[in-house]
């Protein structure tokens, strides 16, 4: 009996790895075991950071209340939000250091990079060790968002199934893009994004299986996060209306101005890390020791503006509730973009997607303020607007910028004019800039993976001209 058992079994799991490893079908089951992977590891990130950030101040969001510390932290007094980032940091420092070190670097540029240079598989050592920083980090005040480290979680759980099923190349890739996709998706309550973003920014490729895939993966990883979570909208907002045509003008200058400044957030987080890597190089910092020292940066910063603590949901809320006046909100604007670049620059893993959607919020709602200040939800319409047009001026993916904050807001009488902000900020964005906020990290390690038109745009002419000058003094 079990030498006629034997050869049955044998067969049977050979007809399963050949369906798993060559067919559509075998394939698209695997895109959804990759999403529900992913899911679960983006519910699990949302709770770390929630559990965190209550173990440190006493609430889950801080920055609904902004009062006294109530944590482990209370008898520092006010001083415990300087605290938070250094004790975050103290332990990212080491586990960055070691066992999160990744050749192919980390978060959305990490992808990138795997995507272009392998077959898009990252380490799911690396990739946990960085999901675990990332909470420390954003729990302990760092002014990141989510879905840099939630999307290197997601394409390293490919490599649970890629590797060990002998995948093709071409397979895997798909599949890293579909995990990343589903974290993103996750992390944001946003199916539809989530997707857009891996067609636009992973794979830079839009076909009908790389669609199927992105979408099976996402949509099982939503359905996980929906049941484990609950279901709601990630913004609650009144129905919104754009008062008749004549306000589009405004809104193409808003586009515009969106462009010009999710260009200009993505130069401040590299100059940033430029500075602070010679500051630390100057210093003799080890690399384990510089999150913690860089804590004090960012705590500094808390201290004096305790708004920029995490993600800063409940800020954004209020400002699009219009309860901000316009030079606060614009203040806010600068704060978050100077936050937001001193924390990643410190060696502290987050990612850029969120605080540009705050930036985004900030912008738009001062915008509406000034220029419609009889109108009672000018700072919320307008800063729905912002939201999207500084996330596509600094990552240039207009169709998830588009995507996303309809279904983070579920704004769509507000569809015509976020079209019109968004394609305006990508323009004006690819325009001045000849890489995005993630290929910017991947053209300074040696790799060019821009559009065609990238060469011919203004930023990418004052580059070279910049290059030329400095290489013809002789400098390095």
């Amino acid at each position: 009996m079990p030498m006629t058992i034997r050869p049955a079994c044998e067969r049977l799991s050979s007809n399963i790895l050949g369906l798993l490893r060559h067919h559509r079908s075998g394939l698209f089951m695997l895109a959804i075991a990759v999403g529900l992977v992913s899911g679960a590891g983006a519910v699990l990130f949302r709770l770390g950071i929630d559990a965190w950030t209550k173990t440190l101040t006493g609430a889950q969001d801080y920055t609904l209340s902004l009062g006294p510390g109530t944590g482990a932290l209370s008898f520092l007094g006010r001083w415990f939000i300087v605290a938070a980032p250094v004790l975050s940091g103290l332990v990212i420092g080491p586990l960055m250091t070691w066992p999160g070190r990744a050749p192919t670097g980390h978060g959305v540029a990490g992808v990138l990079w795997s995507s272009r240079a392998s077959d898009g598989v990252m380490a799911p050592g690396p990739a946990a060790t960085t999901v675990v920083c990332a909470v420390l980090t954003i729990g302990g005040g760092g002014s990141v968002g989510p879905e840099g480290p939630i999307a290197e979680l997601g394409a390293s759980s490919a490599s649970l199934f890629g590797r060990r099923l002998g995948l093709p190349r071409q397979a895997v890739r798909l599949l890293a893009a579909a995990g990343t996709a589903a974290g993103i998706a996750a992390a944001f309550n946003a199916p539809l994004a989530g997707a857009f973003f891996a067609m636009e920014v992973v794979l830079v490729d839009f076909t009908v299986d790389a669609f199927t895939f992105v979408v099976l993966a996402c949509v099982s990883s939503t359905v996980l996060s929906h049941h484990l979570l609950g279901t709601s909208l990630s913004l609650s907002l009144p129905a919104l209306n754009l008062a008749g045509t004549a306000q589009l003008g405004w809104v193409a200058a808003l586009g515009v101005l969106g462009g010009l400044t999710g260009a200009g957030f993505s130069r401040c987080r590299y100059l940033s890390a430029d500075a602070v890597s010679a500051g630390a190089d100057r210093l003799q910092l080890p690399l384990w020791a510089r999150p913690a020292v860089g804590g004090l940066l960012v705590g500094g910063l808390l201290l004096g503006i305790p708004s920029m603590y995490g993600e800063s949901s409940a800020v954004l809320g209020r400002a699009l509730d219009g309860r901000y006046p316009a030079l606060v909100l614009a203040g806010l604007v600068l704060a978050k973009i100077v936050a937001t670049s001193v924390t990643l620059a410190v060696g502290m893993p987050g990612g850029v997607f969120a605080p540009s959607l705050f930036i985004g919020g900030m912008l738009g709602a001062c915008f509406g303020t000034f220029v419609a200040p009889d109108r009672p939800h000018a700072a919320a319409v307008f800063g729905v607007l912002g939201m999207g047009a500084v996330f596509s001026g600094a990552a240039r993916a207009p169709i998830t910028g588009i995507v996303l904050i309809i279904e983070m807001t579920g704004e769509y009488n507000l569809l015509t004019p976020l079209m019109l902000a968004v394609v305006l900020a990508t323009v004006t964005g690819r325009f001045l800039t000849c890489s995005t906020i993630y290929t910017e990290e991947l053209r300074r390690r040696g790799m060019s993976i821009e559009d065609p038109q990238a060469p011919t745009s203004f930023g990418a002419r004052v580059q070279r001209r910049w290059r030329a000058r400095r290489n013809s003094t002789g400098r390095p």
